[in-house]
C-alpha cells in the first residue's frame, strides 16, 4: 500500500509573534489585510483558499495570516473577537491627504455564524477604501497605555 504525503504550502506570511505584526505596519504597502484564524476553527480551514485567492487579486496590499493562539497580542491589537476574521488596516493617506489611523481599522467577522460571508464582505470593504500612498517613510507605531494597543505616530 502506497501513501501519498502532501503538504500544502501557504504563500502568505504567517505572523507568529507580535514583533512580526508590528513590522508589517512599517511596510510600504498601502494596506494590511490579515486572516485571523485558530487551529480549532473549521470555518477558517474551509475558507483559507478563498482568502489566498483574494490575496492574489490585490497584489499591492500586504496580506498575512495569524493564528490567534500563536500571537494573541496581535489579535488583541487588531481587535479580533471571533475567528475566522479579516482585519483591514489602511496605512497610507486618505484622499483628503490626512493619514489613516487606528480608528479606520475594519474587522470583518462572521455575523450569526455566517462564515461564508466573511470573504465577500471583506472584498466589499477593500473596494470601498481609497488609499493614497504616503510619500514619507513609515514610522513604527507607538504603544498606547490607555488602550493597551498601538497607535501610529501623530502628525
Amino acid at each position: 500500500m502506497v501513501f501519498r504525503m502532501s503538504r500544502r504550502l501557504l504563500s502568505l506570511p504567517a505572523i507568529k509573534d507580535f514583533a512580526a505584526y508590528e513590522a508589517l505596519k512599517t511596510s510600504k504597502a498601502p494596506m494590511m489585510v490579515g486572516w485571523f484564524t485558530g487551529h480549532f476553527s473549521t470555518g477558517a480551514k474551509i475558507y483559507a483558499e478563498q482568502y489566498e485567492a483574494m490575496a492574489k487579486a490585490y497584489p499591492k496590499y500586504a496580506f498575512y495570516t495569524c493564528d490567534v493562539d500563536d500571537a494573541p497580542l496581535a489579535a488583541y491589537d487588531a481587535e479580533v473577537t471571533e475567528v475566522p476574521s479579516i482585519v483591514i488596516q489602511p496605512l497610507g493617506l486618505k484622499p483628503d491627504g490626512s493619514p489613516y489611523d487606528k480608528t479606520d481599522l475594519v474587522v470583518v467577522s462572521p455575523q450569526l455564524a455566517r462564515f461564508d460571508q466573511v470573504i465577500p464582505r471583506a472584498k466589499a470593504e477593500l473596494d470601498a477604501l481609497q488609499v493614497v500612498e504616503d510619500p514619507e517613510e513609515p514610522k513604527p507605531w507607538q504603544f498606547d497605555p490607555a488602550t493597551g494597543t498601538t497607535l501610529p505616530e501623530h502628525r
